[in-house]
């Protein structure tokens, strides 16, 4: 065997290995993590705890009627709203009063200032889980809409599982190809990341937060200091999800059945967009770990099909096209069940991931040209991110626990 086949061999089994490794996990996610609208909506122990919804809004006049109404509809028993307009330049809080005026569960928070040393998200989510009276929290976005049963479908999975915290994947609105196509990628790449089949064992890796829908019981909040700890970070929702499981908290996820549902960004461009914000801090702003990242994904991208081009013989073509078809199905059922795609998006996979390389290269160096980065309408300094970053590497996989 020549060395030229022998390279591409090994880069063959490689291929196949990791794609089909992310195969497993996503079949085992299908098979062991339930949709939120297939759970069972009966409370423990017959009563309901209170639940307190925490929403940090700022410009959000487009949506936030819509989204509030659809959390006041809810008929979870023991039920109020916390909704924060954080300085909000458009109609957002004029809304939220209207919409408090005619319903009691709903209060309304206006912050008018952003203190020194927090982020605006952040700090309005403080703000609005201190306001809260609840036992369990749920921290959300200004733009989710609820569908009915959904909080208490998760209340009930939530205690019948022990867990402490619950994070549940949104239905992604995402009418275009090339949109679906791309938040596929992205919610493949970071499944790999996060590695959610294996938060029911203790002592491994994984972890989750999601900004449109973390539940947490109030005690475990407030015992790993809340979002006073994640003042600084910029991927906060992730973070939290971070320090909760590293400190003992049990910890699930749901898929959300439809039940849950959020337009991520108008468009491809708007949501890589949207990203760029988060892109380096999701590598805690480190220049070497980005570099890193982008070169794997790179490889998980063109490997498949450079090896299926690159086939030192005819008859090895055919081999070749098996990490390929591992890849595109892959991408292909993300975009089914996460944006409710055909599944043609899985052929735009090479776009898609090396568009999200792009971004990631994009934001980095964005943030180091210019010294920081602008979250709606206010700018902070790439020090201060750096200085406020909750590393991972501070909280060890030991405190960890499973719940299966």
């Amino acid at each position: 065997m020549s060395l030229t086949t022998l390279l591409w061999l090994e880069a063959l089994i490689v291929a196949t290995l990791v794609w089909s490794v992310a195969l497993a996990g996503a079949l085992w996610v299908r098979a062991r993590v339930p949709a939120l609208s297939d759970v069972p909506d009966g409370p423990i122990g017959g009563r309901w705890p209170s639940l307190s919804v925490v929403v940090p809004s700022r410009d959000e006049a487009e949506g936030v009627e819509r989204a509030t109404l659809s959390l006041l509809e809810q008929d979870y028993p023991s039920l109020e709203i916390v909704a924060v307009d954080d300085r909000s330049r458009d109609a957002t809080g004029r809304i939220l009063d209207e919409l408090a005026a005619r319903h009691d569960r709903l209060s309304v928070v206006h912050v008018r200032e952003l203190p020194e040393g927090w982020l605006g998200k952040n700090h309005a989510s403080h703000v609005g889980a201190a306001a809260a009276s609840g036992d369990w929290l749920l921290f959300t976005d200004g733009d989710v809409v609820f569908h009915q049963g959904a909080l208490r479908r998760a209340m009930s999975f939530a205690s019948t599982r022990g867990l402490g915290h619950l994070a549940v994947v949104p239905h992604l609105i995402a009418p275009q190809f090339l949109e679906r196509a791309f938040v596929a990628a992205f919610a493949l790449l970071a499944s790999l990341k996060f590695q959610v089949w294996m938060l029911g064992r203790p002592r491994t890796g994984a972890y989750i937060g999601l900004g449109a829908f973390n539940l947490v019981r109030r005690a475990d909040y407030e015992r790993v200091g809340g979002h006073r700890r994640l003042a600084m970070e910029v991927v906060d929702d992730v973070k939290l999800g971070l320090v909760l499981r590293r400190s003992g908290v049990p910890q699930g996820v749901l898929l959300s059945g439809g039940l849950v549902a959020v337009r991520w960004s108008r468009g491809v461009l708007a949501t890589a967009r949207g990203l760029l914000k988060n892109s380096f801090a999701g590598v805690e702003w480190r220049w070497g770990h980005l570099l890193y990242v982008q070169l794997v994904v790179v490889i998980l991208a063109l490997l498949p099909a450079v090896a299926a081009l690159a086939a030192p013989l005819p008859s090895l073509r055919l081999l070749a096209l098996v990490p390929v078809a591992l890849a595109l199905g892959l991408h292909a059922g993300t975009a089914r069940s996460l944006a409710g795609g055909s599944g043609l998006e899985g052929c735009a996979y090479i776009l898609a991931d090396l568009a999200l390389v792009a971004v990631g290269l994009w934001s980095a160096a964005s943030a180091t040209i210019t010294g920081g980065i602008e979250w709606r309408g206010t700018r902070y300094r790439l020090e201060s991110l750096r200085n406020g970053c909750v590393r991972e590497r501070d909280w060890p996989v030991s405190s960890a626990v499973g719940w299966e």
